[in-house]
């Protein structure tokens, strides 16, 4: 290769690492360049994991092996069954992408200023220079064009579909046994099955009770680790009440508790499949946390506070709400809670967008 072919691959590859001129509104979720602050830490790790699973991983050192052949990794990306993986994909082969031909740049022009012109040969002949620079080339919209989805994933939310407007009372009423309570806890409150592993603390205060949820999914930058809030006035509610009163000895607090989580959703199920025998949609815990997001949605439209929703199911981020339920599958008598307290503030996706536009050495609109 002569030295005006490796110039022109030099040029190609700094053309691919600036960023577009134009983003012309289109949400594609495309980096505009490798150099992207807007890319968390966390955000990055995930990226190279999973272009790991895409180029291949050294079983000895545990290290990406560099792609040689666009043309392999193309067909890994779009081997995805949902569009969901597919984007995924694509994003982290980009990212991956675009990191390493910015790093195999550097070394070509530091080899290239010292006058070792074998060593920028060696760097930009290499398959995985060429590779690279393919694998950038692509925007992830692109692996779309001619791919079908071979399973459609069906969010939890369509189990409450076609249900009575009043299924919880009647889910509550058909439960029996030791899971009984633990079902009314979440269908009432909107808690994971792994809180209920935590243990739900119920407090009596005066003629009405209080719920402390342990934080499920909790890191530095998400999750509440407790929130705590006055539950509704719904028959389920009464239901706790008289439970607490009809102990051996009265309760004013008990703790709610289970060794598996994933046993109320089993338990829910058999009732669910008991009450509406052919539905497709089991009826599990989830169902009563979308439920519960569908009722503060409903609140919200109504005036409630807008960060009710991310505060009663446990989320420090208000994006997060957008994936549980909608106030159109609200009905029923409400179990929206009130008094509702947590250890966070409730971040603002649209507030962070704002600040990142305003950041020195933003390349690109923060995704939408």
């Amino acid at each position: 290769m002569d030295r005006q072919q490796i110039y022109d691959l030099i040029n190609s590859a700094k053309v691919a690492l600036r960023p577009p001129a134009s983003q012309s509104g289109e949400n594609t979720g495309t980096l505009a360049a490798s150099i992207d602050t807007e890319v968390t830490r966390g955000a990055q790790q995930q990226y190279w994991a999973e272009a790991g699973r895409m180029f291949g991983i050294d079983p000895d050192t545990k290290k990406i092996i560099p792609p040689t052949q666009s043309e392999c990794v193309i067909a890994a990306v779009r081997s995805a069954r949902t569009e969901a993986t597919l984007r995924k994909r694509a994003r982290s082969v980009r990212h991956a992408s675009l990191k390493a031909l910015e790093e195999l740049l550097k070394r070509a022009d530091k080899a290239q200023r010292i006058g070792d012109w074998d060593a920028v040969e060696r760097i930009i002949t290499d398959p995985t220079f060429k590779t690279y620079l393919a694998l950038v080339q692509i925007m992830p919209a692109d692996y779309k064009n001619g791919w079908k989805a071979t399973r459609k994933r069906r969010g939890k939310k369509t189990s409450l579909l076609k249900l009575p407007k009043d299924w919880r009372e009647q889910f509550a009423a058909e439960s029996r046994g030791q899971f009984m309570i633990p079902t009314l806890i979440a269908l009432i409150t909107g808690c994971r099955p792994s809180e209920l592993e935590k243990g739900v603390l119920v407090e009596r205060v005066e003629n009405g009770l209080y719920v402390t949820i342990q934080g499920a999914k909790v890191k530095a930058n998400a999750g509440q680790k407790t929130r705590k809030f006055k539950l509704a006035d719904h028959p389920i509610t009464k239901m706790l009440m008289e439970h607490m009163s009809n102990s051996t000895e009265p309760l004013h607090s008990m703790t709610v508790k289970v060794n598996c989580g994933n046993s109320v959703s089993t338990h829910m199920r058999a009732i669910g499949n008991k009450l509406w025998p052919g539905r497709k949609e089991s009826i599990t815990a989830y169902s009563g946390r979308h439920a519960m997001a569908a009722d503060c949605k409903a609140a919200i439209a109504s005036g409630a506070d807008p960060d009710l929703i991310s505060k009663v199911l446990g989320h420090i981020v208000d994006k997060t709400a957008s994936y549980y339920g909608n106030r159109f599958q609200s009905g029923g008598i409400c179990v929206t809670p009130s008094d509702v307290t947590v250890p966070k503030e409730i971040l603002h996706k649209a507030h962070h967008r704002n600040l990142k536009r305003a950041l020195p050495g933003s390349f690109r609109k923060p995704h939408q």
